[in-house]
């Protein structure tokens, strides 16, 4: 950090030893420290404090000297945003970027000077994060949506489901529905790396293995009751799926009927397909992976399990897979969390 020389070390030194208020003596550390060379973040590290906290109070000494280290209590730098106005902030905030603001993504600075040329308000930048959060913003990574999907579709299919529901009752009287989400993942050598915990400001490595042996995960969980069933294989096709839903169709108990939701592939739609009676399949709309949870276990054992790894053969991807599922997916309790379906009704809620 860069700090400007408006008193000496020394003279700062004997300002925090006299300093009887707890939190000024604080700031004063942090203006010493950052001469001294320490950067921001060991800063923080030192004092309990964040990053962004060391960088304003050092920005505030830079541009006022002593003085800028003065509590502010009660001031709002630019004025308060009105009521209105925090309602078109948040407009702005949900629409997007727009062309003129030349960037795919709204970060800080961006919304800095949106704030600035549009709501004539200023702010400073650590002021723009506290305005956001108060707002009930964060910055999250989007899940992927593929430009084809359908809203409108997606969310009739959302409308329609307790009456779906209701019609496959009816033609299973004696039997209790129970709704399992199924779906395919590829598990293979070309490897994803996920989070690790390192020194801050550092940059770790972790491997990414790129050859190309790989097999399939074949998988239908049931949110309701947390059970799950599986299947590993070297390829994908209807023969494959027919497998599955006979061996799944044996886990059914007698009373009650599967209601499986699946999307719409090649090899859940072919005319070779063979239900057994105790499934009732439902197609999902097409494009719509939001409304299959089991994606989200995927995504769990790729972060948690198969990542950051590297894998000699075949026989070392299906044992991973393996040793994976007995760890997670046989935990009913986890399954029910991970899979958690609450935009689609339980069964059991009709």
């Amino acid at each position: 950090m860069e700090v400007k020389d408006h008193l000496p070390l020394e003279e700062l030194k004997r300002l925090e030893r006299i300093e009887t208020n707890a939190n000024r003596s604080r700031r004063l550390r942090i203006v010493i420290l950052g001469i001294e060379g320490w950067t921001a973040p060991a800063v923080a590290m030192a004092l309990g404090l964040s990053r962004r906290i060391c960088q304003r109070w050092i920005r505030r000494y830079n541009e006022e000297g002593i003085g800028g280290l003065a509590d502010r209590r009660g001031r709002a730098p630019g004025g308060p945003l009105t009521p209105e106005q925090e309602a078109e902030v948040r407009k702005r905030i949900e629409a997007g970027p727009t062309p003129e603001d030349e960037v795919c993504s709204l970060r800080g600075k961006d919304i800095q000077r949106i704030l600035v040329e549009e709501f004539r308000v200023l702010r400073s930048l650590a002021g723009v994060y506290h305005l956001l959060h108060r707002l009930g913003y964060s910055y999250l990574r989007p899940r992927p949506r593929h430009r084809k999907a359908d809203p409108a579709k997606i969310e009739a299919f959302r409308k329609e489901w307790p009456d779906r529901l209701r019609a496959i009752a009816a033609e299973h009287p004696q039997r209790r529905l129970r709704i399992y989400f199924q779906d395919e993942s590829r598990f293979g050598q070309q490897g994803t790396t996920t989070n690790v915990w390192a020194r801050t400001g550092s940059r770790p490595t972790a491997i990414r293995q790129t050859e190309y042996k790989y097999l399939w995960v074949l998988g239908a969980v049931c949110p309701e009751t947390g059970h799950a069933e599986g299947l590993l294989s070297p390829q994908l096709n209807t023969s494959i799926i027919n497998l599955f839903l006979k061996q799944f169709a044996a886990t059914i108990p007698a009373e009650e009927q599967a209601v499986m939701v699946w999307d719409g592939a090649g090899f859940h739609t072919s005319k070779q397909l063979r239900v057994p009676d105790n499934i009732t399949l439902v197609t999902l709309p097409p494009y719509s992976p939001e409304l299959n949870p089991i994606e989200n276990l995927w995504g769990y054992l790729k972060s948690h399990y198969w990542s950051n790894r590297a894998y000699d053969d075949y026989e070392a991807l299906e044992q991973a897979a393996i040793d994976a599922w007995k760890t997670a997916v046989l935990d009913q309790e986890l399954i029910k969390t991970v899979c958690a379906a609450p935009s689609l009704k339980s069964a059991n809620s009709n």
